[in-house]
């Protein structure tokens, strides 16, 4: 059962069924104080405890709020149903965050703005399946689970350093981290912030709606399970839940992961990669533990053991967070532009990448062998292409790029070759590197190459350079047009259709053509042409000094047909014909711009 559909029975059956958020077990000691056999400081919460499902039932009694959840639980499920996880990870997803702590008292501020930022380094390095202890799924837990990949989100998390709300005493490059100037679990001037409110005997070590909005609310934390390390005074971590994995779960319940046991045997969370189980755990259980017939995926971030026990999304999961946030957190992202300054990486993050890098090179065996022939090309003032030869046994595909001399490192992944990187500033170096994700682990970085993005002006075409020029009538809605490659019939550009009520607009767009021979189609979906009743549209083509290769004068029914060929930037005129009953390419092949 989905999660919208357990929601559902929550809301018009009136049945609290509350997971086991609170049970009371006995006090067992975590793996860590076994292992170590010294004394651990230890949390207010004997248990994990979560909040989720009853913080869920009090929203679900606004019937403004439940219309609003249901109409974003039908959008992600939209949105899912047409998104896999091959078309994820075109690109970092920046959200911004903002951390409040809340009746806080004799605590140094930079302490708590340092806990923040470890924090989000913690959050960062879970998502994306970079946290060290993923070594335990990758060498030991995996093959308890076959089929079954790590997830690796596209989304980083940045505490916000720019064009903060008025009245929070926060300064230009400081960053959005308050302190005692917010309570409760909604802050309205950080509508467009995924924000974190840090407060002390909550009585659980968090909560958070199953699917958040990006209006100002958020996910709760109790100051005992906030960040890692010796903590601030009274804001400390205690063991067993000291290393910020608390954060990781509830973000998660924001992002819309249900618990990862559902509700028990045959009432699954949603996920399909995720096994059933009948319960949650606790601690650090061993592997091999049965509840539904197959292994229990305890150490799954959404379940409730130990920090220390919890190292892991599985693939499904990361790829139901992102279409989430997709689907439903656009007010976020595109806050970040706004909030986020370009010198803000969001935390030590950088540091940490670059430390993952040594220890990689100086592994003496990889799974699989890391990528070779790495390259760019089509290199204009903005965009590029990287790539490489494609590993047989690659699950994942990644690379980072940066502008030369600066520390912060782009990162992409994704499951196909190249990579379309777009957004980059002209006349600008980039160094570039690239590895693979392989059935057991990821393998070490590339050496850096570098490449250089032309000055403007410069379109980046090193074969036949063409300009498409078409002028508009009054009802572009009825008006597109193709360019096709005759040798294979493939659409390698195309256009419209177009709004009505344009007459006269122009429409440029600039293409690279290999040598060969061309078909241009211009479509009138109505079959009376482009002119002369209502407008005088036209569609040409130029070459790169200019010259009209190919023209149509609008003149036509449902569509004119010109035929052209060309070799070294020297075009020939072939024919033109009007209107005739069979195009020559197929629709049906993909578009290759």
């Amino acid at each position: 059962m989905n999660s919208y559909l357990k929601l559902v029975v929550v809301i018009f059956t009136s049945i609290a069924i509350f997971s086991s958020c609170n049970d009371d077990l006995a006090d067992i000691p975590s793996q860590e104080e076994v292992e170590n056999n010294t004394p651990e400081k230890v949390s207010a919460h004997d248990h994990r405890t979560c909040g989720m499902d009853h913080h869920m039932d009090q929203l679900l009694e606004d019937p403004t709020y439940r219309a609003a959840y249901q109409q974003r639980i039908k959008k992600f499920e939209k949105f899912d149903a047409t998104k896999s996880r091959s078309s994820a990870c075109t690109g970092t997803i920046i959200l911004p965050m903002a951390v409040h702590f809340q009746g806080v008292n004799g605590v140094d501020y930079n302490c708590l703005v340092n806990l923040a930022k470890a924090q989000i380094d913690v959050l960062n390095n879970d998502y994306r399946g970079t946290n060290a202890d993923i070594s335990r799924w990758n060498n030991i837990a995996a093959s308890s689970f076959p089929g079954v990949n790590n997830g690796e989100s596209c989304v980083k998390f940045v505490l916000a350093d720019q064009n903060h709300p008025n009245g929070f005493g926060l300064t230009e490059g400081q960053v959005a981290v308050t302190l005692n100037k917010t309570s409760g679990d909604q802050a309205s001037a950080f509508s467009g912030y995924i924000n974190i409110f840090v407060q002390a005997n909550t009585g659980v070590l968090g909560y958070s709606p199953l699917g958040g909005s990006g209006n100002g609310d958020g996910v709760v934390i109790d100051s005992k399970a906030f960040g890692t390390g010796a903590g601030c005074g009274s804001v400390s971590p205690g063991a067993p839940y000291n290393l910020g994995r608390t954060l990781t779960h509830e973000l998660g319940h924001y992002l819309l992961l249900d618990h990862i046991w559902g509700n028990g045997c045959g009432q699954d969370d949603g996920v399909n990669d995720t096994p059933n189980s009948a319960d949650s755990h606790y601690d650090c259980p061993s592997l091999g533990i049965k509840t539904c017939g197959s292994n229990d995926m305890f150490m799954n971030y959404m379940d409730y053991v130990n920090d220390d026990c919890m190292y892991m999304f599985s693939a499904g999961q990361a790829n139901r967070m992102d279409n989430y946030v997709n689907a439903n957190l656009q007010n976020v992202i595109s806050k970040a532009s706004n909030v986020i300054s370009g010198n803000n990486n969001g935390g030590n993050e950088e540091e940490e990448e670059e430390e993952e890098e040594e220890e990689e090179e100086e592994e003496e065996e990889e799974a699989c062998e890391k990528p070779t022939s790495l390259f760019a090309k089509n290199i204009t003032t903005s965009k590029v292409t990287i790539g490489f030869d494609e590993q047989v046994d690659a699950i994942y595909n990644r690379i980072r790029f940066r502008k030369l001399g600066t520390s912060s490192w782009n990162v992409k992944t994704s499951s196909t070759l190249p990579f379309n990187i777009v957004g980059l500033s002209a006349n600008t170096t980039y160094e570039y590197q690239a590895r693979v994700r392989c059935p057991f682990g990821w393998t070490s970085f590339t050496s850096k190459k570098q490449f250089k993005t032309l000055a403007t002006g410069g379109t980046g075409c090193t074969q036949n350079e063409v300009r498409v020029k078409l002028r508009l009538d009054e009802y572009g809605s009825e008006t597109s047009w193709e360019l096709v490659k005759e040798q294979n019939g493939n659409v390698i550009a195309s256009g419209g259709p177009y709004q009505d009520g344009q007459n006269g607009k122009i429409i440029k767009k600039d293409l690279c053509l290999a040598d060969g021979c061309y078909t241009l189609y211009l479509d009138d979906a109505y079959g009376d042409g482009i002119c002369c009743d209502y407008g005088d549209g036209f569609l040409k083509l130029f070459d790169k000094d200019n010259n009209v290769i190919a023209k149509s004068n609008g003149n036509f029914g449902y569509y004119d047909q010109v035929e052209f060929c060309v070799e070294g930037n020297v075009f020939s005129r072939v024919g033109n014909n009007k209107d005739i009953k069979l195009k020559t390419y197929n629709p049906a092949k993909k578009i290759n711009n």
